[in-house]
């Protein structure tokens, strides 16, 4: 199949509620919830499905403890939020798993996230 013959095949069905552009975990997310709602929903992507920086994912979910060093607090806020969330919303995806970080000194990166560079 190439792109014209996409296209038209496209253009044959007006009643197409949603075209997601984009083949990526937030476009095939998108894709795969409006479908499973039953929306009529078509899924468009250039390449193959996953192949850009989504094949690169470290699949965790996490709620920016790493932001803390460097004193990105408004980052650590939106991370948390969005991590709970999914945990909220998309508990058959996500699940909490308890972490252990070594801290071996106390004012370890407490000055680079007070020194704005």
């Amino acid at each position: 199949m190439n792109r014209s013959h996409t296209l038209a095949g496209l253009r044959d069905r007006p009643d197409i509620a949603v075209l997601v552009i984009g083949g990526g975990i937030n476009g095939i997310s998108v894709f795969r919830e409006l479908a499973l709602q039953g929306v009529d929903v078509v899924l468009a992507e250039k390449g193959d499905y996953c192949s850009g920086a989504s094949a690169a994912l470290s699949r965790m979910v996490h709620g920016g403890l790493r932001y803390l060093e460097n004193g990105e607090f408004k980052l650590v806020r939106e991370s948390l939020l969005e991590r709970d969330r999914l945990l909220r919303n998309a508990p058959h995806y996500v699940a909490p798993l308890p972490t252990t970080v070594p801290i071996f000194d106390i004012f370890s990166g407490l000055a680079n996230g007070a020194v704005p560079v």
